[in-house]
């Protein structure tokens, strides 16, 4: 068991006392939010830029906090985008982060996960932690039918409606992954019988299913397959520069 393994199971009661003490603190700001959290081990933060800008499509104000560094840190985020009068806020987190009870009490409007367990690594993640997130009863759930664990997440209870996407057969939005250029990459995309392609600046082999995640959960929500596009197109990766 590694080192996170061990820090996220301590004194989960403490953690949830937290949870509640800050949802307090900062005029629980989810109750005018609609919250759509991300985790998995690859993916999970393209994925939530990738929501954004799909969301704001028809919200220019939605809200993005990537990695809070604890349950303060994520209520003081939360608080500023609820101040801003936006309706929806994007959150992407760590197994760790669930495991220590970041959402204790916060209704999740939609929860997705990015995972593939055959070609992501979770040697440094708590295996149950991500079962927390779709334990809350989220309004959605987004998962990824290549996911060995998906029959697992599947029986969690959403209050609405589960989704899946993936290249699998029996997903509901389908992926084909397209070509890899140079300065990004295609998929093509099919869900209740519409097809369409959609192209990110991403360049890494599993975009198509991080595309695929995004547009499930945006499909779920109510947007069109046009604002799915442009949303994909328009985010735009900061290069990495060389310290």
């Amino acid at each position: 068991m590694g080192e996170k393994q061990k820090k996220s199971g301590l004194k989960p009661k403490f953690q949830k006392a937290k949870a509640k003490f800050f949802k307090t603190y900062y005029s629980n700001p989810a109750k005018d939010l609609k919250i759509i959290a991300v985790t998995g081990t690859k993916g999970r933060d393209i994925t939530a830029h990738y929501l954004q800008e799909i969301l704001k499509s028809r919200d220019n104000r939605a809200g993005l906090v990537i990695n809070p560094k604890s349950t303060s840190d994520l209520y003081k985020r939360l608080f500023k985008i609820w101040k801003t009068g936006t309706d929806y806020a994007v959150v992407s987190v760590d197994s760790v982060a669930l495991a220590n009870h970041f959402f204790y009490g916060m209704p999740i409007y939609a929860a997705v996960i990015t995972d593939d367990i055959n070609n992501a690594s979770l040697d440094s993640q708590p295996d149950d932690a991500r079962a927390i997130l779709f334990n809350t009863k989220p309004d959605f759930s987004i998962l990824n039918r290549n996911d060995s664990n998906y029959h697992t997440f599947a029986e969690y209870p959403s209050k609405t409606a589960t989704f899946s996407y993936g290249t699998e057969h029996g997903a509901d939005l389908k992926v084909t992954p397209g070509k890899i250029y140079k300065m990004g990459s295609e998929a093509t995309l099919t869900y209740n019988s519409e097809r369409f392609e959609v192209a990110t600046y991403i360049t890494e082999s599993d975009a198509a299913i991080y595309m695929g995640a995004a547009a499930m959960t945006a499909f779920a929500l109510g947007f069109s397959s046009d604002d799915i596009v442009d949303g994909i197109a328009n985010y735009e990766p900061k290069p990495v520069t060389e310290k």
